[in-house]
């Protein structure tokens, strides 16, 4: 390794050791619950079953999450750690395609715009299936362009893996292998690889990989696809018309990044500011191409399928686009006008993540007066009552626990038991909950008060004459309590 590669190397460590650092703190500062919606509680409650699938996603992104927590405590900076070094993980990744078409200084800036990317901090703290796809898109097309360059079959192999571990985070990731695909039957260059092993190896791998979770999709009636197609409002129209907010959302996610560069140009004295010169040479090399392709072409394949398969675009799904999108940037932007106050995207990396900070208290308190979905619940204080009252009355420890979502999961996240948590409250869609098993070892059910569908399936489940109790439990602040109704199913040995 030369001494420009090590400086090189260096930097960029530092830089991803403080973007997790300063992500990690922020988060943990901040939040008053992992996330509102309880998807961060919902990811573990999945994991620790290691199934092959899920009735909302594949597994992938849960099983890394039931994998982290085997090593880290059950609690929220450990999981906002994660979250962190999952949009780390993703800065590196970028940062490798960077230096095959900047300079090592301008691929260092790519990455460090990161840092004002919303989806890869601020919507990436919550690590679900959107952002667990980060690292992986980037990683995708990372190898994709190594494979390009020398043919090698070790890197076809990788990237077959990576290509299937998309795929089993969210399928979502079919837009960035279907861009990939189509580079390699256009691209004249690239087509040439149809007749050398390289291809038919990772296509051999992305098959293997994937296969387990197909017969999965297949003996459980297809239940993610099912539940993708459930999302909107069922109208023919839904893709056209929300499109347009989906793409204007991708705009303004960028105008931060945006910003920063138009103050560093202006940092680095007089003169034109762009020069679209670089990035018209993309077309002119194969792996140029491969990064249009996988950039814009992922992109024009979502709204394309999006609309012909009428679903409602959200948001959300752009997080995985902007794997490259600091880089076109850079590209745009006259050799000479980042360069003469060079750190000037360094220090407003500095002094960005130093306000983040100091602003930590006060952003705080506004998140306690947002009492939206179950952003203000005290999930892990009313988690350690629901444990404390099965305790109180049984001598084997919780080992199922159902009703509200956020309750039974984050029961099964924050107690020592680390009870299965039924999905929906339902067996059907919880297929490592038996009936049998929880005649055998008893099962808590858990509503809020006043939570009539919920109430109504606890009393189901539990049956006629079961035992309840009422937990009352103060809120964030003693601003006010939260009443949650408990139905017990008593272990087999214990039951009346």
């Amino acid at each position: 390794m030369t001494g420009l590669a090590k400086a090189s190397g260096l930097r960029m460590g530092l830089l991803l050791a403080f973007f997790v650092g300063l992500w990690t703190v922020y988060a943990s500062l901040t939040q008053l619950n992992l996330d509102g919606f309880g998807d961060m509680l919902e990811n573990y409650s999945w994991g620790i079953a290691w199934e092959q699938g899920y009735y909302k996603h594949p597994p992938l992104f849960a099983w890394i999450t039931a994998a982290w927590f085997s090593v880290f405590p059950n609690v929220d900076w450990a999981y906002y750690l994660l979250s962190a070094v999952n949009s780390a993980a993703l800065m590196f990744a970028s940062w490798r395609i960077a230096v095959r078409f900047l300079d090592p200084w301008r691929a260092f800036l790519s990455t460090a715009l990161f840092f004002f990317l919303p989806p890869v901090t601020f919507l990436a703290i919550k690590y679900n299936a959107n952002s667990a796809m980060l690292p992986f898109w980037a990683a995708t097309v990372w190898f994709y362009l190594r494979f390009l360059e020398k043919q090698r079959l070790s890197d076809a192999i990788i990237l077959g893996a990576l290509a299937a571990a998309s795929v089993l985070i969210k399928y979502f990731s079919g837009a960035l292998l279907g861009a990939i695909v189509l580079h390699v039957l256009i691209d004249r260059e690239a087509r040439a690889l149809l007749l050398r092993p390289g291809v038919w190896v990772a296509s051999l791998v992305f098959v293997a990989l994937v296969t387990p979770h197909l017969i999965w999709l297949v003996g459980n009636d297809f239940l993610p696809l099912t539940y993708v197609s459930e999302q909107g409002d069922g109208s023919a129209l839904i893709g056209i018309t929300s499109a347009p907010r989906f793409l204007g959302a991708l705009l303004a996610y960028m105008l931060p990044v945006v910003l920063v560069l138009l103050i560093a140009i202006l940092r680095n004295g007089r003169g034109p500011w762009f020069d679209a010169t670089p990035f018209l040479a993309l077309r002119k090399t194969l792996a140029g191409r491969a990064l249009l392709w996988t950039g814009f072409g992922s992109l024009a394949l979502t709204l394309v399928l999006g609309i012909a398969f009428t679903v409602q675009f959200s948001s959300v799904w752009a997080l995985p686009l902007y794997f490259a999108a600091p880089i076109f940037l850079i590209l745009l932007i006259k050799p000479g006008r980042l360069e003469a106050q060079k750190l000037a995207i360094p220090a407003a990396v500095v002094i960005y993540g130093a306000s983040l900070l100091a602003l930590s208290p006060f952003i705080y308190a506004e998140e306690a007066k947002n009492t939206s979905h179950y952003n203000n619940v005290p999930v892990r204080a009313i988690a350690t009552e629901i444990e404390a009252a099965w305790n109180d009355r049984f001598d084997t420890p919780l080992s199922h626990v159902a009703g509200d979502k956020i309750l039974a999961s984050g029961t099964t996240f924050y107690t020592a038991s680390r009870p299965f948590s039924m999905q929906g409250n339902s067996y059907a869609l919880t297929p490592w909950v038996s009936p049998q098993a929880v005649a055998e070892k008893g099962m808590a059910i858990a509503c809020f008060d006043g939570q009539s569908g919920c109430l109504a399936k606890a009393e189901e489940l539990a049956g006629a004459g079961a035992e309840t109790q009422v937990l009352t439990v103060p809120g964030f602040g003693g601003e006010r309590s939260w009443t949650v109704q408990l139905f017990f199913m008593p272990p087999a040995a214990q039951g009346s």
